[in-house]
């Protein structure tokens, strides 16, 4: 599967891309004496030598002076070289590397044979794969000449300090190797690329590799956009009140609108707008933060656009007097409106904290009550936990196979042992807001034989949605070896010997 991708993408990507290398060909002879492609040999899968074909964005005798890394702002890098070297666009040719064999798109990034050599047994388990055009190390190290110009020895610090860490990043790409995370790495690196800070995927070990640019075009847009947030909404929504009512005409009449209907549409829409517009105003549909869109959200929608199509029937009949205006018009307009208000403002939840590849930690919720609810629906809506609930355990046989938001009651405490046997959760969280002692003190029992606490995994209940409602007086409570931290709203149970949680570990 993963070469089939390469090979098509790699074919399509030469097509698509072909005037541009033509045009980048053509600048780089123009610009500095020398060929246009640069081959330098690579160590590739199985310790197979291979040319790597990049654009030349160097002067021709640059192999032959200074280092063999490319530092700060290299007097060697010509014009044209700096602004290839910026967009990344001097890797283009290595789409040819991919096609014949050499590369993947996604994999360990080739090194030159003398660090090879230095490291081979490192290497021996990078090398398994094909090297790649981008990969994780390529996100962290994007800027990597900028890294070793504040090095006073820039070769020493890659050998000593870069190279292993690209070294232990390929060996994580490796273990998580899949076609969905190399789909991440691409996307990724497009966003890095154009400076738009917007991450696709995450990890606990690789947050400082996919961090967003600090400052970008994007960045300075974006703040644009949320200052005059209220007039683009207001403009939006009239755009949508407006196609709303012609697309039910459209509709009502099979796309062929008849001239005097057309005359009608004309005549009321500004008034259907002005209408709709206090409505929305008044049901607060300008003020809410899409990424925060929610029930409360669309009852308001609902709302706004039912009311103000009472008062525009009114209006058309009684104020302005046109009696022969389609009633159907109202219901087919009323649902498109709905429809799209809801359309445009969904998407900004949904893909909100919604990243391509996130490796999460799988949780079993004990009590599949309220509390056990919650703590689902936050997991669900909130990423920076970084959990994956994959089911209840609940003592209400009733429950037993029942879904709440998609996760399923698996079944009741007595089967916790072969539960957690058969789907090896990593932490497991207990939603029960009155738990008794004894009732921990079982569960702790029946999960030691696992050993699943460790100075990370903990047991919590219920879970904490909001930390600044807690009173700060709490209590330590003593199960064996396990030394529960509580407080007004929660347990938490840990298998860290005598320390105690601090606030910001409560967080």
């Amino acid at each position: 599967m993963k070469r089939t991708f390469d090979v098509c993408m790699a074919a399509v990507g030469l097509l698509i891309t072909a005037p541009l290398l033509a045009v980048i060909s053509v600048l780089i002879k123009l610009d500095s004496q020398g060929p246009v492609i640069f081959r330098q040999v690579r160590v590739g899968q199985g310790f197979r030598p291979f040319a790597i074909q990049k654009f030349r964005t160097m002067a021709v005798d640059a192999p032959g002076t200074g280092l063999p890394l490319t530092v700060g702002q290299d007097s060697r890098i010509t014009r044209i070289g700096r602004i290839l070297r910026k967009c990344k666009l001097d890797e283009l040719p290595q789409l040819w590397n991919v096609l014949v064999g050499d590369m993947s798109f996604v994999g360990p990034r080739p090194e030159v044979p003398r660090y090879v050599e230095r490291l081979r047994a490192e290497f021996s388990e990078v090398l398994t794969v094909r090297p790649g055009i981008t990969d994780l190390a390529s996100l962290r190290y994007i800027d990597e000449a900028s890294i070793l110009a504040y090095s006073s020895n820039p070769e020493e610090e890659y050998q000593l300090k870069v190279l292993p860490e690209k070294l232990r990043l390929a060996k994580f790409y490796i273990r998580h190797m899949s076609l969905r995370l190399d789909l991440a790495i691409i996307i990724q690196t497009l966003l890095h690329i154009a400076r738009i800070p917007a991450v696709v995927f995450t990890h606990p070990e690789l947050k400082a590799a996919v961090d967003p640019p600090l400052a970008s075009p994007w960045t300075s847009l974006s703040s644009f956009i949320m200052r005059w947030r209220k007039p683009i909404i207001v403009v939006l929504d009239v755009s949508l009140i407006i196609l709303a009512n012609y697309s039910a005409f459209a509709l009502r009449y099979d796309g062929s609108i008849p001239e005097g209907e057309l005359h009608t549409f004309e005549q009321t829409v500004l008034a259907l707008v002005a209408i709709r517009g206090v409505a929305f105003a008044l049901f607060g549909l300008n003020e809410g933060l899409w990424r925060y869109t929610s029930i409360w959200d669309l009852q308001n929608i609902v709302g706004g656009v039912l009311t103000s199509t009472v008062v525009f029937y009114g209006w058309v009949h009684w104020v302005m007097g046109i009696s022969g205006y389609p009633r159907s018009i109202f219901a087919i307009d009323a649902i498109l409106l709905i429809g799209l208000l809801a359309g445009v403002r969904l998407p900004f939840r949904v893909l909100r904290d919604k990243p391509i590849f996130q490796k999460k930690r799988k949780v079993l919720v004990v009590g599949a009550g309220d509390s056990g609810e919650r703590v689902v629906r936050e997991m669900k809506t909130r990423a920076e936990f970084n959990c994956q609930p994959i089911g209840f355990v609940d003592d209400n046989i009733g429950l037993l196979n029942q879904r709440i938001h998609g996760v399923r009651v698996l079944g009741t405490v007595q089967d916790l042992s072969k539960i957690v046997e058969r789907l090896k959760p990593e932490v497991v969280v207990v939603a029960e807001p009155n738990a008794a002692p004894e009732f921990l003190r079982d569960l702790v029992i029946k999960l030691e034989p696992y050993n699943y606490f460790s100075a990370t995994s903990r047991m919590l209940s219920p879970w904490s949605v909001s930390a600044t409602t807690r009173r700060r007086n709490s209590s330590e409570y003593a199960l064996g070896r396990v030394h529960l931290y509580a407080d007004s709203r929660f347990f938490l149970a840990s298998w860290e010997s005598l320390k105690i949680p601090t606030q910001r570990e409560l967080l």
